[in-house]
């Protein structure tokens, strides 16, 4: 990817740094990264970040040479894109995949996937995962094809008005059918997995609002679209047990209902999924707007329920 920047009068006199730093928002370290690989050009000509611009001149900044390889073996896949430019790329994540390599898992996950694509169709591997799911969350995951563009998104990400949606089946029915949880998370237990509400934690809000519901051997169970305000680990899962309606499927935060409704339903996944993604990166002239149509075949299944009760 080149950034590419036609000086305008207004930019007349101004050094090079400024305009990558305050105007295109480079990192600091990324302008050292492209000081040190010479692949920052004026008219073609490699310059100093200490250059002063003329108008009509055509600053351009090479940031693919300063893009590392990925750490992890680029696959072969069948990815499910949702939204591709030369800054992002959006899959439909399955359920039941990882996002991201780690330590215990060097292959098979959906950046591994990503990564092959990219190298097939465009020559270049680079990907950075921008937003994360678990792995039996289903939906939107948006990669970056570049840290200049992850540090975009990431920014967009945390701003108030970014819109992350996601659907779910609970195991009983939330207080309301439209309402608010705002309970602050923390870890149980340190170096544990499983979260809890509690005062020591930090702020959490989730929005729902009840799509349906049906008896399912004596059990209500629920469909429900829920809007995160904040990001916190397991948050929807965490918010929907401790208000006595744990998501289907989810073994970590059962109940015992829900455990032997998961046993009735053969259900080996808890069933949410990531249905939309709103952000506005900077500098991008119209929203990133990401749609990921529910493909799961078990919540798929269970919907089937819904829809012969209504």
């Amino acid at each position: 990817m080149k950034l590419v920047r036609t000086a305008s009068e207004r930019d007349g006199g101004r050094r090079v740094y400024h305009i990558l730093r305050g105007d295109l928002r480079v990192s600091a370290q990324g302008i050292r990264r492209l000081k040190a690989a010479d692949a920052v050009t004026v008219d073609g000509v490699p310059v100093h970040m200490d250059r002063r611009l003329a108008p009509g001149e055509t600053l351009v900044a090479d940031l693919a040479l300063i893009e590392p390889a990925p750490d992890f073996p680029p696959e072969r896949g069948e990815p499910d894109v949702l939204f591709e430019d030369d800054l992002y790329l959006a899959l439909n994540k399955p359920a039941g995949m990882l996002i991201h390599p780690s330590r215990g898992r060097f292959t098979g996950t959906l950046a591994n996937i990503a990564s092959g694509y990219l190298l097939d169709k465009y020559g270049t591997p680079a990907v950075h995962v921008v937003n994360r799911l678990d792995r039996d969350t289903s939906g939107v995951v948006l990669f970056a094809r570049s840290a200049y563009a992850k540090a975009l998104a990431a920014e967009a990400l945390r701003a108030p008005e970014a819109e992350k949606i996601y659907c779910a089946c609970l195991c009983g029915e939330l207080p309301a059918e439209r309402g608010v949880i705002d309970l602050p998370i923390a870890r149980e237990r340190e170096g544990f997995q499983k979260r809890i509400v509690s005062d020591a934690g930090k702020r959490a809000v989730t929005e729902y609002e009840t799509l349906g519901s049906a008896l399912i051997d004596g059990q209500r169970v629920t469909h429900v679209r829920l809007t995160l305000k904040t990001g916190r680990t397991h948050q929807i899962r965490v918010h929907c047990a401790h208000l006595g309606c744990p998501v289907l499927g989810d073994a970590l935060y059962a109940t015992d209902a829900s455990r032997s409704l998961n046993a009735l339903l053969s259900l080996d996944a808890h069933l949410l999924h990531a249905s939309s993604l709103t952000l506005y990166p900077p500098l991008s002239p119209a929203p990133l707007s990401l749609f990921a149509p529910l493909k799961r075949q078990d919540m798929l299944n269970l919907l089937k329920i819904f829809e012969n009760t209504t």
